[in-house]
């Protein structure tokens, strides 16, 4: 086996200097460094995980939640981010740990017993609920933890000493908006979750911020505006009757932007109905699409992929890095500020694919 003290004689430095490259990297030169990692490589040398963590006290365990189910709408993205997460880590020298999601309190408890036998070094949490009660336990118990979205309901104060990495939603979607209407929508709905403060007022105000941007008529006058949005929960098939609904109201509609792909794909079948309807059945009485609707979603998620909707795209490998290199560096002892490298707020892709009705 490769020891310490042969890459120390590869390297043409002492066995503390390997050492510390590996547990104190910040105490040395840039240039030995690059030498030490060179010879690191060339020999293949793999340092003894559990005399590490025996030496920095640090378990190198990084904790992720995971919710039901059946309870909560399957996240169309969480898949490839604990994947991206796990990469993350493991190119760090660590491990993620699941633990099952069901309530605050239960996960309060877990923290606590997780924190009692040092099981972990870190929790990345996955979003907040409502008046989450989670983050001022971990703030009050100084266990180590990063956030996967923004800390929308906490005061600034609480908000500027957690490390949070997030996606733009607003900037997202306005930038889908915009693509339809450059495509010739100028008539675009709205199905998304009830508006209210976070991730939902976030890309309802990208929809609206691009109608407005391009003079649309309807984007200026918010009891008209109201006509053209349609409120539903998130899960597979939700924007089916709020489709409908919507047609019904506006039969000149000719797009609908989702905040998420599970909508998407309601909204996509209730349209694609009417275009059948249209091209198919003909009978009198028929509720008909004078063209077919465009449907955009959210995530560009395997469903976007299948159903091939235009959809947004979210860069989760550089969130996992981002998320990773916040808990390393806390690790090391710098601390939490309000500034940019702590809360980084990174820009989706618009992921545009070309369907029967964006191409006419």
């Amino acid at each position: 086996m490769v020891s310490i003290r042969d890459v120390a004689k590869v390297a043409g430095v002492s066995h503390q200097t390997v050492s510390n490259v590996l547990n104190t990297p910040e105490i040395v030169s840039e240039a030995t460094r690059e030498r030490i990692n060179k010879a690191i490589k060339l020999l293949g040398y793999k340092p003894n995980a559990a005399a590490r963590r025996l030496r920095s006290g640090h378990s190198d365990v990084i904790a992720l939640g995971i919710a039901p189910g059946s309870d909560h709408a399957p996240s169309p993205i969480f898949d490839s981010f604990m994947h991206q997460l796990a990469s993350a880590a493991g190119a760090d020298g660590k491990k993620v740990m699941l633990y099952a999601k069901t309530d605050q309190e239960h996960d309060v408890a877990l923290f606590e017993s997780l924190q009692e036998q040092s099981d972990v070094d870190a929790i990345v949490l996955s979003g907040l609920d409502d008046h989450d009660a989670r983050p001022q336990w971990l703030l009050e118990h100084q266990q180590l933890f990063a956030l996967f979205g923004r800390p929308w309901d906490l005061s600034q104060e609480q908000a500027a000493s957690i490390p949070w990495v997030d996606v733009d939603g607003f900037s997202g979607v306005k930038e889908m908006t915009a693509r339809l209407i450059a495509a010739g929508r100028t008539h675009i709905g709205y199905v998304g979750w009830e508006v209210k403060p976070g991730i939902a007022s976030d890309r309802y105000d990208g929809w609206h911020a691009a109608l407005v941007e391009a003079g649309l008529d309807y984007a200026a006058n918010e009891r008209e505006l109201a006509t053209w949005t349609e409120t539903v929960e998130e899960e597979l098939g939700a924007g089916l009757d709020a489709t409908a609904a919507l047609y019904e109201r506006h039969p000149d509609l000719d797009a609908i932007v989702c905040p998420s792909d599970n909508i998407a794909v309601g909204a996509l079948l209730a349209s694609s109905r009417l275009t059948k309807h249209m091209v198919v059945d003909d009978e009198p009485g028929d509720v008909i699409a004078d063209r077919p609707i465009i449907v955009t979603g959210f995530d560009n998620s395997r469903l976007a992929r299948s159903f091939a909707f235009p959809s947004v795209s979210q860069p989760l490998d550089r969130v996992a890095v981002e998320l990773v290199r916040m808990i390393r560096e806390i690790l090391q002892g710098v601390k939490v500020a309000n500034e940019p490298r702590w809360h980084r707020l990174l820009k989706p892709t618009v992921v545009w694919r070309d369907t029967p009705g964006s191409r006419d």
